[in-house]
Formats: C-alpha cells, sequence, structure tokens
C-alpha cells in the first residue's frame, strides 16, 4: 500500500495496483539466515532451528506464487474463483515440489557423508 501512495507523489514514478503488489510480494518473504546462524552461535534448541527453517521454506512459496499470481491477474477470462484454485494450486505445487527437493537432497547427503565416513574408517 506504501508503495502504490509513494507513486502517488511526485517523488516517485506512478505505480500500479498491480506493479505494487508485485513488489510486495517479492519482498515480503524474508530470509531467516541471520536468526539462524544467531541461534547457531547460541547453540539454541535444534527443533527451534528447524522450525524457523520450516518457516522461510512455507514463506518463500508464499512469495513466490503471490507474485505469479498478481503478474498473471486479469489477463485471462477467468473468474476469482478460478484465480484462487490456480494460485492455491500453484501454492500447492511450488511447496511440495520444495519439499521433495530438499528431502532428497538431504537423503543424497547423508548417503555420501556415511559412505566418506565407514571409507576414512577402513583407510
Amino acid at each position: 500500500m506504501m508503495f502504490y501512495l509513494t507513486g502517488l507523489t511526485p517523488l516517485s514514478p506512478e505505480f500500479s495496483w498491480r506493479e505494487a503488489f508485485a513488489f510486495g510480494s517479492l519482498i515480503s518473504a524474508t530470509d531467516p539466515v541471520s536468526v539462524i546462524a544467531i541461534f547457531k552461535e547460541m547453540d539454541a534448541d535444534v527443533n527451534l532451528n528447524a522450525i524457523i527453517f520450516g518457516e522461510s521454506i512455507f514463506n518463500d512459496a508464499i512469495g513466490i506464487v503471490m507474485y505469479q499470481t498478481v503478474i498473471e491477474a486479469g489477463q485471462g477470462d477467468r473468474t476469482v474463483s478460478e484465480e484462487f484454485l490456480a494460485a492455491t494450486g500453484r501454492f500447492m505445487l511450488v511447496f511440495i515440489g520444495s519439499l521433495l527437493i530438499g528431502a532428497v537432497s538431504a537423503l543424497l547427503i547423508a548417503f555420501i557423508m556415511k559412505r566418506q565416513s565407514s571409507y576414512i574408517k577402513e583407510s
């Protein structure tokens, strides 16, 4: 809202609602890297670290879907409910895809680390 209102002043170029919402959806997904780094220094609870990390993945998925939804909104002849269902489907695709990529990466790295540690012990 503030981005749009700033565009109405002579200090800034004018922004449409679509541009303002697209910008807002891009910057709304916060990155918890600094929080996780502080948690590591403070030896915070592992469960708290996992919750913060999971929440950041959820925020990233929502940010991506919000941006795509705002950019594509009103460009076709879909109703509001059809746009909502399409956005929900995109969110589920991005969220589940991110979850699967993370899980496969973690399993692959765990497998490699396990093989590497058994190889080092034999040497």
